[in-house]
């Protein structure tokens, strides 16, 4: 990811219902890692409207995306704190 792919993803970042909002950047990671945690928090939210049919039809995915999902959650765990959040 280039520096002004990352500053485009970070300008543009609205907070996704049900998601932790994710506005502030933490010291402890870099813009580029910030931006593709923004960027992995988009899809996951898209993909949570298509949660059903991922379900019926594409179950793999739907496994997939769960397991990404977890992945999501505990680096978001380690980088802020979640109880304020």
């Amino acid at each position: 990811m280039k520096k002004n792919e990352a500053d485009l993803i970070i300008k543009n970042y609205k907070p996704h219902s049900g998601f932790h909002d994710l506005s502030k950047k933490p010291e402890t990671l870099t813009k580029r890692e910030y931006a593709k945690l923004l960027k992995a928090q988009g899809y996951l939210a898209w993909q949570e409207g298509n949660k059903k049919y991922l379900m019926e039809f594409e179950p793999t995915q739907w496994q997939d995306m769960k397991g990404l999902s977890m992945d999501f959650q505990a680096i978001v765990r380690k980088h802020w704190d979640v109880n304020k959040l």
